[in-house]
């Protein structure tokens, strides 16, 4: 009899099971157009990113803007004494070495260029310290002959930023105090984001004529946190607020940070930017496929590789560099100087990992000796 009974179980679960998934199949085979990705069926998507891509630049524009600006060769930049873009922004904010490292960037190095993240928080707690600080990197940044693509949002890393002092880095970890904007709690919470499309517009709006600033890069890896069907509404909705603002001089894009390029998230990065900007930390093969693809969905519109160098993964200044430079393709590599964000370690390194030998990403010390005197010296003989 006990057997019996666990056999006869046995079959009742089986059953519940066969019955889930075949509601299951029922309901995909029901909605075959909607994404596991995203927030919209096919058609929708489609009609929302025929807007964006109609609300952009025209080819021509965009093609005009690029041709009146020098080939960019620069790196993403925080201060060698920030641990994260807080640190870089609050009342740490370290004008001294600012100063000190974008002369190193422009006059030893010869870039032009600088990608910079900024921070909502930040604004949100006193915006007249937030753009008298701004200001006073800009200028000296152009005091360098050093333009700036500000970076608005950015998905990556730790999850809920916070301010005030900034936790100390953790030994031999990349990366490892770098925190999200807006971060998790403002995203999940859209009471929060008439408050995310404010800060957009006050930005733009200051700066949409200022020559300091050659472009704007909305939102940084939107797919970082994992969360695409989160992140996606939440992009339209930023880049709505974007657009809003009447004669931006400057050109925006979403950069590229995942393939395929037919994936929801791709679509409509693709179909906001005026310009195309990519990431790759890939060997030079891998650069060149990306190029390729990218120019043949977008013909005609500039390109901007704005986050590359990773050496030991094949991606150097001698294997690409050459690349960019002869077919026209903006290189801002990550980063400029080692530094509290210990981003010379690779992804994923362990906790007191020691110096490597080989620099993941950085190409100077904070004495601003090079890493490499024969990468010095490319950069300083590479004309531009």
């Amino acid at each position: 009899m006990p057997a019996v009974k666990i056999r006869g179980n046995a079959f009742k679960w089986l059953a519940v099971l066969i019955g889930s998934v075949t509601l299951l199949v029922v309901i995909l085979l029901r909605h075959p157009d909607k994404h596991a990705d995203s927030d919209v069926t096919n058609a929708i998507a489609a009609e929302i990113n025929t807007e964006a891509s109609r609300i952009r630049w025209s080819v021509s524009r965009a093609q005009e803007w690029y041709a009146s600006q020098p080939w960019f060769l620069g790196a993403n930049y925080v201060p060698s004494t920030a641990v994260n873009v807080l640190e870089m922004w609050q009342d740490t904010f370290d004008e001294v070495t600012i100063k000190r490292e974008l002369e190193w960037a422009n006059k030893r190095l010869r870039m032009n260029s600088l990608r910079v993240f900024l921070h909502i928080l930040v604004w949100i707690e006193n915006s007249e310290k937030f753009y008298k600080r701004l200001d006073t990197f800009l200028n000296i940044a152009k005091d360098n002959n050093l333009k700036i693509m500000l970076v608005l949002f950015d998905e990556c890393w730790n999850a809920e930023p916070q301010l005030g002092k900034q936790p100390e880095p953790t030994p031999g970890v990349h990366n490892s105090q770098w925190v999200r904007c807006p971060g998790q709690t403002m995203v999940l919470d859209k009471t929060s984001w008439p408050k995310i499309a404010q800060y957009t517009i006050d930005v733009i709006s200051r700066y949409k004529s200022d020559k300091r600033i050659f472009a704007w890069d909305l939102y940084n890896e939107p797919e970082c946190s994992k969360q695409i069907k989160v992140i996606l509404p939440l992009l339209r909705y930023i880049y709505k607020a974007a657009r809003s603002v009447n004669n931006v001089e400057q050109p925006m894009t979403i950069g590229i940070a995942k393939w395929p390029l037919t994936a929801p998230l791709a679509l409509f990065e693709l179909a906001a930017s005026d310009i195309i900007s990519f990431h790759s930390y890939g060997p030079l093969a891998n650069v060149m496929k990306n190029v390729s693809d990218l120019r043949q969905v977008q013909l005609g519109r500039p390109i901007l590789c704005t986050e590359w160098l990773a050496r030991t993964f094949g991606s150097t200044l001698f294997t690409h560099l050459d690349f960019f430079q002869s077919e026209k393709v903006g290189a801002i590599h990550w980063g400029l100087v080692a530094g509290r964000s210990q981003t010379y370690y690779q992804w994923k390194s362990p906790p007191n990992a020691p110096m490597p030998k080989m620099w993941f990403h950085d190409v100077l010390y904070p004495n601003g000796t090079a890493f490499s005197r024969l990468e010095e010296q490319l950069y300083f003989e590479t004309k531009h």
